[in-house]
């Protein structure tokens, strides 16, 4: 990564952004069914990224950004599974945040991929975590290379988070023509489905 503040820098910034907007609207819910005491336990605000960064350490800085917003979304969905939650309430969350970011009017699988890529955490850019695996006019599939999200659920179960991403994309793609399918928590594949 650059030593200077970049576009590419601002991009990550986004997308741990949106990681801090699922947490909230999870923890939210959450203090309102009692899962949870203190939604401000799990939820962090985010300044202006040119106000907070340590420019002598961008690179760092930011990975400590994105270890500090899964850490805690994976400390609160584990949380609140263990006081009762319904897994169902959760997804269903999640399909609502999906629906609040929709991918809008794209054009075609490709630009619904790289939507994809812009919205979720995936590491740093560097760790190219996806690689696409297969691209037609109605179909694009891709594969996770690596599991950098396990890390973050040490006292919890991973595949919560995999369901969870899914149910945001399902959301994101309600009402299109497409739908995006997870044959494990590794491949993917978005299709056009008219």
């Amino acid at each position: 990564m650059s030593l200077f503040l970049g576009p590419i820098h601002y991009w990550l910034y986004d997308k741990i952004r949106n990681q801090e907007d699922l947490t909230e609207k999870v923890a939210v819910e959450a203090k309102e069914h009692g899962w949870i005491e203190d939604s401000k336990e799990y939820t962090k605000v985010l300044p202006k990224l040119d106000e907070v960064i340590d420019e002598s350490n961008i690179h760092g800085w930011l990975q400590s950004q994105i270890i500090d917003a899964e850490s805690r979304f994976a400390r609160l969905i584990t949380d609140v599974l263990a006081k009762g939650a319904d897994f169902n309430e959760l997804s269903k969350l999640a399909f609502d945040f999906g629906k609040e970011n929709k991918a809008g009017s794209l054009n075609g699988v490709e630009d619904i991929y790289q939507y994809f890529e812009d919205f979720f955490v995936n590491g740093m850019p560097c760790d190219h975590v996806n690689q696409v695996t297969g691209r037609t006019d109605t179909e694009l599939s891709w594969e996770m290379i690596q599991d950098i999200h396990a890390q973050y659920w040490v006292d919890g179960d991973v595949e919560n988070y995999y369901r969870l991403r899914k149910a945001v994309m399902d959301g994101m793609l309600d009402g299109s023509e497409c739908e995006v399918k997870m044959s494990d928590p590794y491949h993917y594949e978005i299709r056009i489905t008219v």
